[in-house]
């Protein structure tokens, strides 16, 4: 937010917004009720009814927006009516607010620090992990969970790069089948196991939903299977899933150790079930 823009008349925090087809989409709802003041739910009901009198006009902007899952209230993404900058000033122009230049400010603001990322990839990861920042806090993570999760995301980048630069003869699925392999060493499940004990949909991360030391173990085997990579410069497919393997397993059985002492799985935080269980649960 700039100077330009009085920290009285827009709050730009309140405004979702997602990185798609190369440009800003934001939440229409959440323009409305920042230019109107209105909490949510008086944000969807005027929204629902300014929507329908601008359909019944024969607006095609509105009629034609794009819908994106964002991140709700209640932490889950749900899709919701979304606009880029033209789309957004078009809707919204016809609603009587002293916010709305405040807001072409802030838009047109957004889309400048956007140019400044393209230019400067430093820069973006950094106002990236700001916005993921703050859309964990607002999921209702715990200071301690996002540090480990943000951690993780710098760590998985320098993975997939070092991934990337080593191996020889990378097949297409390169990046899913070195992380499948390093969840079925770590955790001794598939990415489809791990979600269905997350009870996750197939469109969610499974790292948003991990525990706080899953996260953990999962940073320092990518963290160290980068180390190795590196050390290695240029490997084929198979030595690298090889490498990914022996590390994954290293930390496998501490993590086993930890999560017996625990008392619960690190993955889901729940409970484990008696070893006898288990064993029945696994054949």
């Amino acid at each position: 937010m700039t100077s330009m823009i009085p920290m009285d008349s827009i709050d730009g925090s309140r405004i979702r917004k997602e990185w798609h087809n190369d440009q800003w989409y934001y939440s229409i709802i959440d323009m409305v009720g920042v230019l109107l003041d209105l909490e949510n739910k008086a944000a969807k009901n005027y929204y629902n009814v300014f929507k329908s009198r601008l359909v019944r006009e024969g607006n095609e902007t509105i009629t034609n927006c794009n819908r994106l899952k964002l991140v709700a209230e209640d932490g889950k993404r749900r899709l919701t009516d979304v606009a880029n900058m033209e789309e957004a000033l078009r809707i919204l122009q016809s609603i009587p607010s002293p916010k709305l230049e405040p807001l072409k400010l802030w838009l047109a603001q957004v889309g400048t620090e956007r140019l400044q990322e393209t230019s400067d990839p430093e820069l973006g990861l950094f106002r990236s992990l700001d916005r993921t920042t703050e859309q964990y806090r607002l999921s209702g993570k715990a200071d301690s969970w996002i540090t480990a999760r943000v951690e993780g995301i710098v760590t998985r980048k320098e993975f997939v790069e070092a991934l990337r630069v080593a191996v020889t003869d990378a097949p297409k699925s390169l990046f899913g089948q070195t992380t499948e392999k390093l969840y079925k060493g770590l955790w001794d499940r598939t990415t489809a196991q791990l979600r269905r004990d997350l009870q996750i949909t197939q469109d969610d991360n499974p790292r948003d939903h991990f525990g706080k030391y899953a996260l953990t173990y999962t940073k320092l085997a990518e963290e160290v299977a980068t180390e190795r990579l590196k050390s290695s410069e240029t490997v084929p497919f198979g030595i690298a899933m090889e490498i990914i393997w022996t590390v994954a397993k290293l930390f496998h059985k501490q993590a086993k150790e930890l999560s017996e002492a625990l008392g619960y799985d690190l993955v889901t935080e729940k409970p484990l079930l008696p070893s006898s269980t288990r064993k029945s649960q696994s054949k």
